[in-house]
């Protein structure tokens, strides 16, 4: 049985993504006037505009290919159809390389930190990228709710999940305590037959590597990739229903949530169909705060002006590292908590075991710690974390058995002086401790479990 795990507080919030927080993942990933750059390179193609934010983008230039000039023949509008339809793909192609390198390179400890924290606290993401980086962060290391671990059919909206098959009560969509990704233009493992207004033909298809190219193109079968280019027209793709239902459900999520955060996203007032439903959202009548992550803030925050947000409802992370920034500042924010937790705790209950854990049934004995006053950092060391919590014991458990491992008590660790975060090292990597998990019914209630953010370790040879 999973551990129920105790969420850090946090304001109800809703995240809006775009390229410049996969840029921050990883230099692999392109901003999409260089997502251009490379599609129509793919494709040969040559006399293209010098595609930047000050001047030409890429998508003004997709627009003018995607609708009918006045001044061009049929044959020639049909020409410039053909190549949008060439370049749709070729972005497809790019973003899935792009993705792959990066994956290959490595991504940073942040990323699984931030898809902790928004499992945990059940936030509404709102993407405008293609890639899949935050669903297969997801699937990297697993997060459980109730007794199963969470997929990424679990927060992808517009798609069943298909667990009623398990019950034989067919593919339908079982509500599951994690957050909601709402991918507002579409997804490179997302596949529909062209021309298909229905959504009937649309799918999610992840590739899965085990199975091969053979077998992935066979499931997709007569479909393309599902993605909505980078236009400022983008009414026809938006006749499809389950791309009306996800906007409706990312209006749902931007109105109840209690602040908002744009993470690498310019906001460009051209994009007509999100900037209305922020201005719909948290404009003039509503009270949420804005954060901006952004390396160009201000920029972004005058565009939010401009749709009616109140200055004063702005707060900004700018610079080259504000992604990590932010992250860094919420991770900060639930240590603290669990630190004043523990403190309390400690107090009445200085005797209480301490073991490390990702929440499931895998657990290990805290065996030394340390810590570092300039820092305030206590530090755990754990060299194992693959046993049964009935396994681990107390420190003054009795056994003639040699191989007992024994863990630290809460107040043994806190002696050492009073933290301002705690980190966990386990086969020679660091994590950050930023919430617990209570015990099950079975287990001694006295068990501290402390949960570290982000991927667990990985055992495989």
């Amino acid at each position: 049985m999973a551990h129920q795990i105790v969420a850090p507080t946090s304001p109800r919030t809703a995240y809006v993504l775009g390229a410049g927080f996969s840029l921050a993942a990883s230099a692999a990933m392109p901003t999409t006037d260089e997502l251009g750059r490379r599609a129509a390179a793919s494709l040969g193609l040559e006399d293209l505009p010098d595609f930047r934010p000050d001047g030409i983008t890429f998508e003004n230039w997709l627009t003018w290919l995607a609708e009918r000039q006045p001044f061009l023949s049929e044959a020639e509008h049909l020409q410039d159809r053909a190549r949008f339809a060439e370049l749709s793909e070729a972005i497809a192609i790019e973003v899935a390389a792009s993705q792959v390198a990066a994956d290959t390179a490595g991504f940073p400890r942040w990323l699984g930190e931030f898809v902790d924290l928004l499992h945990w606290s059940q936030s509404t993401v709102v993407t405008l990228n293609y890639d899949t980086i935050v669903e297969t962060t997801l699937t990297k290391s697993p997060r459980f709710g109730g007794d199963s671990a969470i997929s990424s059919a679990d927060v992808v909206t517009g798609f069943p999940n298909g667990r009623g098959l398990m019950f034989g009560s067919g593919p339908y969509f079982e509500d599951r305590p994690t957050f909601r990704l709402h991918k507002l233009h579409g997804s490179i493992d997302w596949f529909a037959v062209p021309g298909d207004h229905t959504g009937a033909t649309l799918e999610r298809i992840p590739m899965v590597e085990s199975r091969g190219q053979s077998v992935h193109r066979a499931t997709v079968g007569g479909r393309e990739v599902f993605i909505v280019p980078p236009t400022s027209t983008k009414g026809t793709y938006f006749d499809n229903p389950k791309t009306r239902f996800t906007w409706q459900q990312a209006r749902d999520g931007l109105r109840e949530a209690e602040r908002i955060v744009l993470m690498g996203y310019s906001l460009p007032l051209t994009d007509t169909a999100l900037a209305r439903l922020l201005m719909t959202t948290i404009g003039p009548a509503a009270t949420q705060e804005v954060i901006v992550v952004n390396p160009d803030a201000v920029a972004v925050a005058n565009r939010l002006v401009a749709l009616g947000v109140d200055a004063r409802r702005i707060r900004a992370y700018e610079g080259f590292t504000c992604v990590q920034d932010f992250i860094d500042d919420e991770v900060k924010a639930a240590s603290s908590e669990l630190v004043e937790y523990l403190t309390g705790l400690a107090s009445s209950a200085p005797d209480n075991p301490v073991a490390i854990g990702w929440g499931f049934v895998e657990w290990g004995a805290v065996t030394g710690a340390t810590f570092d006053a300039a820092t305030g950092t206590l530090r755990l060391a754990v060299d194992r974390v693959d046993q049964p919590l009935g396994t681990i014991h107390h420190p003054d458990a009795v056994s003639d058995d040699p191989n007992v491992r024994r863990t630290m008590t809460l107040g043994e660790l806190l002696a050492l002086g009073r933290p301002s975060g705690i980190v966990v090292e386990v086969d020679g990597r660091e994590w950050r401790m930023a919430t617990r998990a209570l015990p099950t019914a079975g287990e001694e209630p006295d068990w501290v479990l402390l949960r570290p953010l982000g991927h667990q370790p990985d055992r495989r040879p």
